[in-house]
């Protein structure tokens, strides 16, 4: 066990994120022992929950985030430990899959620390899997409109907090598929069996991802 393992005070740690970037074609090659999750355009945060008492939320250069709205955080934690999840908060009035603004949303990608415990060394498909079990596979949400059904969003019991789904085979496809939402920008193709490095510099965490994105205005292929 790290001597990082046990988490009781905050500190920050940079979230694990995709620095190599692949065309949407070679899509094709990826085979058995990844994972995709859509990659959304809005901010890369880091979530810090205190028990049931209070957060942080922090952009992916360790700074507080700005731009967001209080969301029901704490009641995502189901101890009165240390909480740390990973995900995407939205700021940037992109539309959803209904064609209407999706904002001032978090969407949840992984979790880093649970119950206390730095998740060192456990594979992303373990810290998955406690995610599934946190929230569940859920991807209907009532609203005052009615039920919306969502294709590539998992929804959680608090208000406009969602979870990332995972895709094991037919990348390509599913990349043509969810680039034709405004929200999506692509696909992050992260290695299954990989193991948690410790995460307090940027680049930790970095060399078992991939990343997919459309081409817009400001990078190309």
């Amino acid at each position: 066990m790290s001597i990082f393992s046990e988490y009781n005070d905050f500190k920050y740690i940079y979230p694990p994120r995709p620095e190599l970037a692949i065309s949407p074609d070679q899509l094709e090659t990826i085979t058995e022992g990844w994972i995709a999750q859509p990659k959304y355009n809005g901010s890369c945060a880091v979530l810090f929950i205190n028990g049931h008492k209070d957060y942080k939320i922090f952009n992916r250069q360790g700074k507080e985030l700005t731009l967001q709205k209080p969301l029901g955080y704490t009641d995502l934690n189901d101890s009165e430990k240390y909480m740390v999840l990973c995900g995407e908060y939205l700021n940037k009035n992109k539309n959803g899959e209904d064609g209407r603004p999706f904002n001032h949303k978090f969407i949840i990608w992984d979790i880093l620390v649970w119950n206390g415990r730095y998740l060192l060394g456990e594979s992303l498909e373990f810290r998955i899997n406690i995610l599934i079990n946190l929230f569940g596979c859920n991807r209907s949400l009532v609203t005052k409109e009615g039920m919306i059904l969502c294709e590539h969003l998992h929804t959680t019991r608090i208000h406009n907090v969602f979870m990332a789904p995972s895709y094991l085979n037919n990348f390509k496809k599913l990349y043509d598929e969810i680039v034709q939402t405004d929200l999506y920008e692509g696909l992050v193709l992260k290695k299954a069996a990989a193991k948690l490095e410790v995460g307090f510099r940027e680049k930790n965490n970095t060399m078992w991802q991939l990343k997919a994105r459309k081409e817009t205005k400001n990078y190309t292929f």
